[in-house]
């Protein structure tokens, strides 16, 4: 099957500690994850023989051999990612370090499960062409979509907006038409992911909480390097914080204030041309969101104690910014006394982030360690340790 790959647990170990640190020594991969240097020297070859890493030498200026350090190659594997609006789908083409490389808007208005999955594998198979890049580079094709999983079952509850992908429609019809491992998140863990993975901070926050402002108000976590995703998949929710019967920070609440002031919405795409007169109302909007989401901070502060809390979603990117400064302005309570709230930032990957976190989540499945269970083997480095008298 195109994109299948087998790397054990120590391989991922190393491929994570390269994919965050960008380019890495030998010697500073042996410290941070605690395996021998004649180990990690094995494992790299062959990941290097894989063509999965490069080695690229550090010139600095002084006298000597430059250091030789290692680092993926972004183009080795790809993946796609697929994001849902209301009435369209965005199909892109993402390489290993974050890029979009190629993307197609697809409109679904009146389509079934099958004929989007069917439109999306032709995207796909188109974009792969265009770039000349065969079928067996593409590790999976992840599929960010706006709903829940039921209790106790891994079917995907959509959306009200996405009848389609209701009652299990849409694993069917993705199993039956992908040409390559899919794998399937509601938003915003899929935000969540891609925002830990592909956020360029220097120092990846953990925990990271992602509030995500969709059509609802969702959300993510990422604990001790992976997805939290709770019993069902259900896991950091933060719409429940807000009646459906009461104004919500969601995007399907602002649309619903612009088309009572007069400005027809229909989609997000429809908020990057809204009309100078439509200020007033937007900006009451983004007032009383920020207030509301303020709560979230607080609560999410106390629930997880997160390193860092983002703000993202499918907001432009504008407005995500305009609601941050509206969050930032309130005097947030921490959750207890002597403690303070979470810090929070806007999401670094903006507009890309939908189509970002969806294709991120084929990469995370086939090379972190963190998507593996952890069987507490004490053979590190592949010899067993000595016993402790």
């Amino acid at each position: 099957m195109p994109g299948t790959m087998d790397l054990s647990r120590n391989e991922r170990r190393l491929v994570e500690l390269i994919f965050v640190g960008k380019k890495i020594a030998r010697v500073d991969l042996a410290e941070r994850s605690g395996m021998t240097g004649a180990s990690v020297t094995r494992l790299i070859g062959r990941l290097i023989e894989m063509e999965l890493l490069i080695e690229v030498a550090e010139r600095t200026g002084a006298q000597g051999q430059p250091r030789r350090l290692l680092s993926l190659r972004a183009d080795r594997y790809l993946s796609a990612g697929i994001t849902f609006s209301v009435t369209r789908m965005e199909v892109a083409i993402v390489d290993l370090a974050g890029e979009i490389l190629a993307s197609r808007s697809v409109g679904i208005e009146t389509s079934t499960a099958l004929s989007v999955a069917k439109a999306a594998q032709a995207a796909i198979t188109a974009m792969l062409a265009d770039l000349g890049a065969p079928k067996d580079r593409l590790l999976g094709i992840g599929c960010s979509v706006p709903g829940n999983f039921g209790t106790m079952s891994s079917i995907l509850k959509a959306h009200s907006f996405f009848p389609a992908f209701d009652d299990g429609g849409a694993d069917n019809a993705f199993k039956a038409t992908f040409e390559a491992p899919y794998y399937i998140e509601n938003d915003g863990t899929a935000a969540a992911l891609g925002e830990y993975v592909f956020g360029g901070r220097s120092l990846q926050p953990d925990p990271m909480f992602f509030i995500h402002i969709g059509h609802g108000v969702g959300g993510g976590a990422v604990i001790d390097g992976r997805p939290y995703r709770g019993a069902n998949g259900n896991a950091c929710l933060p719409g429940v914080l807000y009646p459906y019967d009461l104004p919500r920070p969601s995007g399907q609440d602002l649309f619903a204030t612009l088309n009572d002031a007069g400005f027809v919405i229909h989609d997000f795409p429809d908020l990057e041309r809204l009309p100078d007169r439509a200020k007033a109302a937007l900006e009451s909007w983004i007032e009383r969101a920020g207030k509301q989401l303020s709560e979230t901070v607080r609560v999410a502060t106390a629930m997880f104690d997160p390193a860092l809390i983002v703000l993202g979603g499918r907001l432009p990117e504008l407005l995500t910014d305009k609601l941050m400064s509206a969050i930032s302005s309130q005097s947030i309570l921490g959750p207890s006394r002597g403690l303070q709230a979470a810090p929070v930032e806007a999401s670094r990957l903006g507009p890309r982030a939908g189509a970002i976190g969806a294709a991120c989540i084929p990469f995370f499945a086939s090379l972190f360690s963190a998507a593996v269970a952890d069987d507490g083997s004490p053979y590190l480095n592949g010899r067993k340790p000595r016993s402790r008298p």
